[in-house]
């Protein structure tokens, strides 16, 4: 037997289900499987209270809020780390600069330290003054002088000058040092 679908006839669908209970039925109607009452549609007569309409809520995501704020926190730890790399770098570089300043200037005062030796050299000075025909002397006398006259100059000079054993040694240094860095 083929059921024709056009020809079907479908009932107006069902505004409101309840149990058999909700209105006067006689005990005679079947009972389910389980022992309820089969539901009855009923098109009239039944009028329910207006209840709000409940949905399911899903669960709260702890996890994926917990992933987020994780994912967050390592993001700007690596953020930060990469901005504090990026200061070292810049300041490693500051750094450099001074230090290839600060051997360029010893350069220059090495080479200025040179170049006074040199021309406070005896040899010279012994060429200078025979190009502006000085004479080397024949002999050579020490002075001696009197306290009076060296308080008289330490007392005019405010005690800048103070030709102690200090001063003679310091300049034979510098002429050992400068001979020994020229190899003679």
């Amino acid at each position: 037997m083929a059921i024709n679908p056009q020809r079907i006839e479908r009932a107006a669908p069902a505004r409101t289900r309840s149990h058999a209970a909700a209105r006067p039925v006689p005990r005679m109607e079947p009972l389910m499987r389980d022992g309820k009452r089969a539901m009855v549609k009923v098109t009239a007569g039944v009028q329910l209270p207006e209840q709000p309409m409940l949905f399911v809520v899903p669960r709260r995501r702890r996890t994926a809020r917990a992933i987020t704020l994780i994912a967050f926190v390592l993001s700007s730890l690596m953020l930060g780390a990469a901005a504090f790399q990026t200061q070292l770098a810049r300041q490693q570089l500051a750094i450099d600069k001074v230090d290839r300043s600060m051997r360029l200037a010893t350069e220059q005062y090495n080479t200025l330290r040179r170049e006074r030796s040199e021309l406070r050299s005896p040899g010279r000075l012994a060429e200078a003054a025979t190009a502006l025909q000085m004479v080397p002397a024949e002999s050579t006398t020490f002075m001696v002088l009197s306290p009076e006259v060296i308080a008289e100059i330490q007392r005019s000079s405010g005690g800048v000058f103070d030709p102690g054993v200090d001063a003679i040694p310091s300049v034979f240094d510098e002429f050992t040092i400068v001979k020994s860095v020229g190899g003679g």
